[in-house]
């Protein structure tokens, strides 16, 4: 070795650094080449697992934060409530699969993807069993706003908006069916797949078990054949989860129905003073059918007609049994006459002597009593309009000449006397 060569191992030169340095080079090269190549080999395929991730996660915490607040009363909200959630949290959760494996298997990706159009599907049939009956069309972006926010209110989608919903939560699935499949199908992924989606079920399954015995330890009596069910409420306890207030101690429900709602102490107190009383049928709005048949009695309706389905806030296909017109029309025009013996005749007919009243609603109701009497009665006629020039008008001409007023404020009558009396209920009985 000569001198030269000898200062320069003396500096700290090694003969190999220069192969060294070359060699980490291409590695280096190599490496960033293969790190780059893999996301622009992703391309359209990462941008689908990007919408399943956002999607899926989405989906999750839409359907978790729903369950954490489920709503017990009435019986078919929770119902809607647990379905609902169930099905967006399974699509949740096969979209996250789908985002942590999109690279290695996409046959079974697009098997996912095709559960998920099926859920969707389910998802939108069930929920277009239990529309709104009036959905206001405000400015788009509003509209676009609200859509999002309803599965936090029960799930309550009119039929434009549910479509809408199900469209966009379709986006990511669709789009992965119709892409090209890459990698081979990997079965064990698919059986962990499904592993987690039973074991998801039978906790949510667990769930809903669990609820329901809360639900029900706190009920107080029930009907024979569950015609009503009714439920004491410490609203100390139990106010925020139940949606109860100090104001009503009781829950009516009923699984034969839509019409659960909260009842008032007073309430409660009619119904034990209508228990003890001899009496034939109770002619009564379909609302209140639970209260009669809580106090042992027959109500003349007990829902809706199919003609006045709108002016139900969520009519349901799935349970939802329809009263006839004739008898709806009827106990609409005892309460929407202005004639005592009009009203006398109705009651006759149907073998009623007893008329019950809800206070708190029933001037309300009034105006959809009268198009339920009369299909050719609309508040929209240029009879009606010229009738009324204010408020005023409206309660003075419209509202006030009704039997159903006269009842609300107490009035006397020729043929029927007021035999119970509180805040909350007033009971007339036909004078024999």
């Amino acid at each position: 070795m000569n001198a030269f060569a000898k200062l320069r191992l003396w500096l700290g030169w090694c003969p190999n650094a220069a192969f060294v340095n070359k060699k980490e080079e291409i590695f280096m090269v190599s490496y960033e080449g293969k790190y780059i190549d893999k996301i622009k080999g992703m391309g359209f395929r990462g941008f689908l697992g990007a919408l399943h991730l956002v999607f899926g996660a989405w989906l999750i915490i839409t359907a978790l934060r729903v369950l954490a607040k489920t709503q017990i009363f009435p019986w078919y909200v929770m119902d809607l409530n647990f379905i609902s959630s169930g099905i967006l949290l399974a699509i949740g959760i096969s979209s996250l699969m789908i985002f942590f494996n999109f690279v290695k298997s996409a046959n079974v990706h697009r098997i996912l993807a095709l559960v998920n159009i099926a859920l969707l599907v389910v998802f939108s049939l069930y929920l277009s069993m239990s529309l709104i009956s009036v959905e206001f069309m405000p400015a788009i972006s509003e509209f676009l706003y609200s859509m999002f926010d309803r599965p936090y209110y029960n799930y309550t989608f009119g039929t434009v908006s549910l479509i809408l919903f199900t469209l966009i939560l379709g986006i990511p699935s669709i789009l992965t069916l119709f892409s090209k499949p890459e990698g081979i199908r990997k079965t064990r992924f698919i059986s962990a797949a499904l592993l987690i989606l039973i074991i998801v079920s039978a906790s949510l399954g667990a769930y809903y078990l669990y609820m329901n015995k809360q639900k029900e330890s706190l009920l107080e009596e029930s009907g024979k054949n569950g015609e009503y069910e009714l439920y004491r409420i410490n609203p100390d306890t139990f106010a925020g989860i139940f949606g109860t207030s100090n104001l009503y101690p009781y829950f009516l429900d009923s699984t034969s129905g839509t019409t659960g709602h909260p009842i008032s102490k007073e309430t409660y107190e009619a119904i034990q003073f209508l228990r003890n009383k001899e009496t034939g049928k109770v002619i009564a709005w379909w609302d209140y059918e639970l209260e009669i048949k809580a106090a042992g009695k027959e109500p003349v309706i007990t829902y809706a007609s199919k003609e006045i389905s709108k002016t139900v806030g969520r009519p349901s296909l799935l349970y939802d049994e329809f009263d006839s017109n004739e008898k709806v029309a009827d106990v609409s025009r005892f309460f929407a006459t202005d004639s005592e013996e009009v009203a006398k005749s109705i009651a006759g007919k149907y073998g009623a002597n007893i008329a019950y009243i809800s206070r708190q609603r029933m001037n309300d109701l009034i105006p959809v009593m009268l198009m339920a009497a009369d299909p050719n009665y609309y508040f929209q006629s240029k009879d009606v309009i010229n009738l009324i020039n204010s408020p005023e008008d409206n309660l003075n001409k419209i509202i006030k000449p009704t039997m159903g007023y006269g009842f609300n404020s107490g009035a006397e009558f020729k043929y029927f006397d007021k035999i119970f009396e509180n805040k909350d209920v007033i009971i007339y009985q036909l004078k024999k």
